[in-house]
């Protein structure tokens, strides 16, 4: 096994929120979505606030006139720009339940409208002369000063490797996390899985070689650099236990991008050490690393 670390960094983020009067919320940050969920989760996040079921939810990204957002890596991306536009999204409620006649401390936003006890305003009908719009923004403050935040998590392995060849075969992997609020499990889980593969991948399969006579990489195209495969994948999970934490941002959630590779090579390592014995400690773990450590045999 071995532990997992991650920091949980935030960046300056801000966001545009507009109700229009059909009924359509647009979200517009300059923010990005590399295949890591950034659109769905800003929808997500946009529909809760607002009461508005998801095929309400318009998120335009990747356009640089638009409010300045973090992009997306290092662990910051849907910390910071989710929180811009949580934020974007709390203005955004108080004009309504100001048009509404409401405190928006006491009212609650569902199924498309306002309602306080037994009175409910649809919100088209609120914005219906032209709509609303709100904008937020989050910045590092003295939290990240005051307080270290990290996401955690603890990697199982189990590995198999053959005395006579120091062949390795992993068998299975099991990853547990915290990183406050989840705010999509299943694309989180993913995320996780993910990251478990490229540990597998820097333990067991990648490394370039250097020609030193002219400084290029001899393996320099996937036909000679390994990567991992689904043949070479096992049985493998992820989960994640409830946290909220209220240090992290206004979502109450931490970082998970780097999350899942932090530690996984090394939980592989260290149980091919457990397995026959022999440390190695330069990536990638190959047979003829492991052959002249191995015990000979009667």
């Amino acid at each position: 096994m071995a532990a997992a670390t991650r920091g949980n960094p935030l960046r300056l983020s801000k966001a545009n929120v507009r109700l229009n009067s059909d009924g359509l919320a647009t979200v517009r940050m300059a923010m990005t979505d590399i295949g890591t969920g950034t659109y769905t989760i800003l929808a997500q996040i946009t529909a809760d606030m607002l009461g508005l079921p998801m095929e309400r939810i318009r998120v335009e990204l990747g356009d640089t006139s638009f409010p300045e957002a973090a992009g997306s890596g290092g662990s910051f991306g849907t910390g910071s720009s989710g929180s811009a536009l949580f934020e974007a999204c709390q203005v955004l409620r108080e004009k309504l339940a100001q048009l509404a006649g409401m405190d928006a401390r006491t009212a609650r936003f569902a199924n498309g409208s306002i309602e306080f006890e037994e009175q409910s305003i649809p919100l088209t009908k609120l914005v219906a002369g032209g709509g609303v719009e709100a904008d937020g923004e989050i910045r590092p403050g003295r939290t990240a000063q005051d307080f270290s935040q990290q996401s955690y998590g603890a990697r199982f392995a189990e590995v198999g490797v053959d005395e006579d060849t120091g062949e390795v075969r992993v068998r299975r992997m099991l990853g547990v996390f915290t990183a406050g609020r989840v705010l999509n499990a299943k694309t989180a889980r993913s995320q996780a899985i993910g990251g478990m593969v490229f540990g597998v991948g820097a333990a067991l399969h990648e490394g370039m070689t250097l020609d030193p006579r002219f400084g290029y990489f001899v393996n320099r195209d996937l036909a000679e650099y390994l990567v991992p495969v689904h043949a070479d994948i096992p049985a493998i999970d992820a989960m994640f236990l409830s946290e909220l934490d209220d240090k992290s941002n206004p979502l109450k959630s931490k970082g998970i991008g780097e999350l899942g590779i932090c530690g996984a090579g090394a939980s592989i390592g260290n149980t091919v050490y457990n397995a026959c014995g022999v440390r190695i400690r330069n990536y990638p773990i190959t047979l003829d690393k492991l052959l002249s450590g191995l015990p000979e045999r009667a």
